[in-house]
């Protein structure tokens, strides 16, 4: 059984202790003595100061004591922490982080896809819009002649169509949809959000060196060859 480091320590604390008094009354035998005192001897001085010293030799003892427990228990705990750290990396698996990320690789590419095609959807209609409202006259008394017919256009910031009355469509890029995306995903994670961000504005040899890290270079290969 190891040693007990609190045991050893609180030995160690009472022979303080016990040093301590034992000095103490050194010192008030010996003021007693000033003070006239005529019934302490030297012989009771010597012996106490005999009790003094074999007190702090029970310190050093305690203090070694002490010493011993700790060593032996800063070994066993680093023992144990290499027995885990071997259990760790004989047993880690990143298959369920791989599935993960193949399965945002696949939501990611289908979020393109549909904001792309949302996009060219509005484009289209939106530049049509746009041709019509010059044709019918726009100008800078009359910006939007095309209201008359219940419609209005733009291509620019944005494409954007707006049906008067009933409301207003705009392509938004895809690069603000996904991050609009992780940032609504990560919101209770501010730091991981503001790291994520760093990542992706790295160089591609930092991603590599990530995935790599987390095992997960097989999924980059996939994603590329895909």
């Amino acid at each position: 059984m190891l040693p007990d480091v609190t045991a050893a320590r609180t030995a160690l604390e009472t022979a303080q202790r016990e040093a301590e008094e034992a000095r103490a009354l050194v010192d008030t035998l010996a003021e007693r003595v000033r003070d006239g005192a005529e019934d302490i001897t030297g012989a009771d001085i010597a012996a106490q100061r005999q009790l003094a010293e074999l007190a702090g030799l029970r310190v050093t003892a305690a203090e070694r004591k002490l010493n011993d427990a700790q060593a032996a228990d800063l070994d066993a705990r680093a023992q144990a922490a290499a027995g885990r750290v071997r259990a760790l990396v004989a047993t880690d698996s990143t298959e369920a982080l791989c599935d993960a990320a193949r399965d945002v690789v696949a939501a990611v590419h289908a979020l393109v896809r549909a904001a792309d095609e949302r996009a060219a959807a509005i484009r289209d209609v939106a530049a049509e819009g746009v041709r019509l409202n010059e044709e019918l006259g726009r100008s800078d008394n009359e910006p939007w002649p095309s209201r008359a017919y219940g419609f209005m256009a733009q291509s620019s910031p944005e494409a954007s169509v707006t049906a008067v009355g009933e409301g207003r469509t705009t392509s938004v890029p895809v690069h603000r949809i996904l991050g609009a995306v992780f940032a609504s995903a990560l919101i209770e994670h501010g730091s991981t959000r503001n790291e994520v961000a760093r990542v992706m504005e790295g160089a591609r040899e930092g991603i590599r060196h990530t995935a790599e890290q987390a095992g997960l270079a097989t999924v980059l290969e996939e994603n590329a060859a895909g």
